[in-house]
């Protein structure tokens, strides 16, 4: 298939996984809220985030196997892939043996750990042991499935977790509509989910990489283990960093604050995140290419296809910022009429900050895996971490900011560490000019505020007064603001690429 043509898949299949995630937090989380209580809810994102921080240990091995195994691939050395591949699998079964003793000790000491209620304390339980369950069922298989990421074909990815997505979901309604509604069968619904991943894995394993041996006797090799280890070490460090960033919030919540807080901020936090999720997809559609042409050593078609993924992320993500900058007072009311509108608003305005300066140049990131300088970016990550989360401890000790401690704190060091490091050290990667990413930035925030005084102008115009004009004001404000940013960040060059990898989208050569 065409570059173009499967980038453009790859893009139009990760913004159709996003807009289906959208419309499952559109319609589970108030739902859930209604049935299981805002408290029992805040549990669902802090125990998913527990499990999360073994990802600081699983990183550090299988966050750079697709990296090394895509350079052999492409150098056409399959032994050496084949090497790279039995010796991660190996060392995350292993992993997942030494998860499972820990799950089990962490289980046992779960009330000790966290503000738990007592009527949840059995559902908590519950959820915490099928979560557990559920990661060491990715942990041990998840290299199995990084053929589609190798061979460029994140669409087919994409597309089979977005038929997970809906088992989960469908089952987590069946089992509320059959059942005494509980958290448990959400985390239930996402086991079965996570063995419909593995089936997909093996799977993707036949298709994608038959030209890799499994032979753990043969290709391990504590060398290759080493280097992949040494080199994904500092994504390791990225990932406590991100914790300590974006997920040890929650935790801090609900021991320094309440379990009620911890229930009142995460859902402040659903739709920033669903933002920074679609950040993340749109820029990882372009990551496959980055690693395929640094193997086969095309820097100048790099640099070209850094700064159109650049451009095309800048585009939409500050439509999507600017939109829920001006209308998320409107969305809580309709969406959680029971809760805090202005407050909600206020908390997501604020968490959604650090986009603002570094949603557009969010593909850089990949740069820093692709060219295998991980170091520095992983130490300031760190630095920002563990400042961040020391001066949330000592304002909720030393004053009575409480959850906006935590909010604006978070927010502040993002903002800069988007504005200042990331754009520098990204154009280092690929050899360019310190402040070569800074003008696209720039621009970036123009569509933002573009966007933002599009929809204040359209807001005072027309009354929302339910969904139906809340989307439809909606939509008129994201096309308006997408016409006129179309060439606020877009040349003509530019804009003739869009519109051919869109036209060409679906076609096969």
């Amino acid at each position: 298939m065409g570059d173009n043509k499967q980038l453009a898949r790859n893009m139009i299949f990760n913004t159709l996984s996003f807009g289906m995630n959208f419309a499952i937090s559109f319609f589970l989380a108030p739902y859930l809220v209604k049935e299981v209580g805002r408290e029992a809810y805040g549990f669902i994102p802090l125990i998913g985030n527990m499990i999360g921080y073994t990802s600081v240990i699983t990183t550090a091995i299988g966050s750079m196997a697709g990296r090394f195994i895509t350079m052999k691939i492409y150098q056409n050395d399959h032994e050496g892939a084949s090497t790279y591949y039995n010796s991660v699998l190996v060392a995350n079964l292993v992993l997942s043996a030494f998860f499972t003793v820990l799950a089990v000790v962490a289980l046992c000491y779960l009330p000790y750990i966290l503000n738990i209620p007592n009527h949840l304390l059995t559902e908590v339980r519950l959820m915490f042991a099928i979560t557990a369950l559920s990661m060491l069922l990715g942990l041990s298989t998840g290299i199995l499935g990084c053929g589609a990421i190798i061979k460029n074909r994140m669409d087919v990815s994409t597309s089979r977790g977005m038929i997970q997505n809906f088992v989960r979901v469908a089952l987590t309604l069946l089992l509320f509509i059959c059942f005494k509604p509980s958290v448990v069968y959400i985390s239930f619904a996402a086991l079965i989910s996570a063995f419909i991943g593995v089936y997909y894995n093996f799977s993707f394993k036949r298709r994608f990489l038959p030209e890799i041996s499994f032979k753990p006797k043969k290709y391990f090799s504590w060398d290759k283990l080493k280097e992949v280890t040494l080199s994904g070490i500092w994504n390791s460090i990225n990932q406590l960093s991100n914790l300590l960033l974006y997920q040890i919030d929650l935790l801090i919540t609900n021991i320094f604050i309440s379990a009620a807080a911890t229930g009142e901020f995460s859902l402040s936090k659903a739709t920033p995140t669903l933002i920074l999720t679609f950040l993340a997809t749109l820029s990882g559609s372009f990551y496959p290419k980055f690693n395929i042409l640094y193997a086969e050593g095309k820097k100048e078609e790099l640099n070209a296809l850094v700064q159109k993924s650049i451009k095309i992320v800048g585009l939409f993500v500050s439509i999507a910022i600017g939109v829920l900058i001006v209308f998320s007072d409107s969305f809580y009311q309709l969406w959680l009429p029971g809760e805090n509108a202005e407050k909600l608003q206020w908390l997501t305005i604020i968490t959604v900050t650090p986009m603002i300066f570094g949603g557009s140049i969010n593909p850089v990131f990949g740069l820093f895996a692709t060219a295998n300088r991980l170091k520095v970016p992983s130490l300031v990550l760190l630095f920002a971490g563990i400042a961040n989360t020391l001066v949330i401890l000592i304002l909720l000790n030393t004053t009575n900011l409480g959850i906006w401690a935590i909010a604006i704190t978070s927010a502040v060091q993002g903002a800069l560490r988007n504005a200042l490091f990331s754009p520098i050290y990204g154009a280092k990667c690929i050899g360019q000019k310190w402040y070569t990413f800074f003008p696209y930035m720039f621009k970036a925030i123009c569509a933002l505020t573009f966007a933002v005084t599009v929809g204040i102008g359209v807001k005072s115009t027309f009354q929302i007064n339910g969904w139906f004009s809340f989307f439809g004001i909606i939509a008129l404000v994201a096309t308006v603001s997408l016409i006129i940013n179309l060439f606020v960040v877009f040349n003509k060059s530019d804009r003739s690429y869009l519109k051919y990898i869109i036209n060409n989208k679906l076609k096969r050569q």
